[in-house]
């Protein structure tokens, strides 16, 4: 099983390597979350304004909020960690943007 992973990701790697595939798919995404909205945007609004919408909503926003300082947080401890070792290319740029 890992090694199918394995390969479907060094799959997916050689896919994205190029910029018109990547182009070509965002696209593809695009149409498909317009055809999606289109399709069930009505029942979606009647949903989301009935009080468990409200309250899920809530609780969506929440959690990407405090996913987002989890991972800022775990940025910055990275960049401390490794901010004695300047050899180190992969952290270079990120010391620079903090």
């Amino acid at each position: 099983m890992k090694q199918l992973i394995k390969l479907f990701s060094q799959r997916l790697q050689k896919w994205y390597y190029y910029q018109e595939l990547k182009e070509i798919s965002f696209a593809a995404l695009i149409i498909l979350g317009i055809w999606f909205l289109y399709n069930y945007g009505n029942t979606i609004l009647k949903f989301m304004f009935t009080e468990t919408g409200l309250i899920v909503s809530a609780f969506f926003f929440a959690s990407l909020v405090i996913a987002i300082a989890i991972k800022m947080y775990y940025r910055i401890m990275v960049i401390k960690y490794y901010e004695k070792d300047t050899n180190i290319e992969l952290f270079k740029h990120l010391k620079e943007t903090n």
